[in-house]
């Protein structure tokens, strides 16, 4: 089987000069190109597709980092995901990270070093000047619900705030004056931003807010069901509460 030497020696250039044909390097020179073009032929040389993505320092390969791919909102997002880089023809690598700093890390750094064309990162840990030097470091890397000063044009994020205000306005305008309340608690600002948006509700329908309503809970289905039994044992009567993660189902708790 030929090698890229054989077709230096054939061609009579250096083996460098192959390697720029190859990843079609401005460097070579057209005289180049079919020297070397015709002794790939000659030899019947067909490039590794491996060697020639290292290469570049780029795959065809896709990096995404979610919190937890378990987590419906993730399963969501990684199918998206993963259909755009099928229709694009590259493939998904996903890392979790679990609203842990040294775990988003660590998940960045592995689809890094596998060399992926680019990134889309959902990481709530890590300080933000560190992730603003890892997207300048990396021209594709995009950030999901979170934003980045000056970095607006390359972030993707919902508004948390916005969005529980929606859902607890909508009970009240279904007649409910006491609704409870359960809040993640993940030390994310996706939390924080969803109680204020709650207690916002609150103050514009003049609902004097009641603490004990209000209780905090792991973002699962055994957190909230935990979280609900709390609650409802507080003696506090309440007709209402707006679910505010999809891996809390209500349905299914029974009392």
């Amino acid at each position: 089987m030929a090698t890229i030497k054989d077709v230096a020696r054939l061609a009579g250039v250096s083996v460098a000069t192959v390697s720029r044909v190859i990843n079609d390097s401005p460097k070579a020179s057209e005289a180049s190109r079919l020297a070397v073009t015709s002794a790939m032929e000659s030899l019947s040389y067909h490039p590794n597709a491996n060697a020639r993505a290292l290469a570049q320092q780029a795959t065809e390969t896709l990096g995404l980092v979610v919190g937890d791919v378990s987590d419906p909102f993730f399963g969501a997002m990684v199918k998206a995901v993963e259909q755009v880089a099928y229709h694009t023809g590259n493939f998904l690598l996903i890392g979790n990270g679990y609203h842990n700093e040294q775990k988003e890390r660590q998940a960045i750094e592995q689809l890094i070093r596998h060399r992926c064309a680019a990134l889309v990162v959902h990481a709530k840990m890590i300080p933000d000047a560190d992730l603003a030097s890892l997207m300048k470091q990396i021209p594709g890397m995009v950030l999901i619900n979170r934003i980045l000063p000056g970095l607006e044009h390359r972030c993707v994020a919902l508004d948390d705030r916005y969005g529980a205000w929606l859902a607890t306005r909508h009970l009240i305008q279904q007649g409910h004056t006491r609704i409870g309340y359960i809040c993640s608690n993940h030390t994310i600002s996706d939390a924080e931003d969803r109680l204020r948006g709650y207690y916002d509700a609150l103050a514009e329908s003049h609902i004097p807010a009641n603490d004990r309503l209000v209780t905090f809970g792991e973002p699962d289905e055994s957190g909230g069901e935990q979280a609900m039994t709390e609650l409802l044992g507080r003696g506090r009567h309440f007709t209402a509460w707006p679910a505010i993660t999809t891996r809390w189902r209500p349905a299914r708790w029974e009392y």
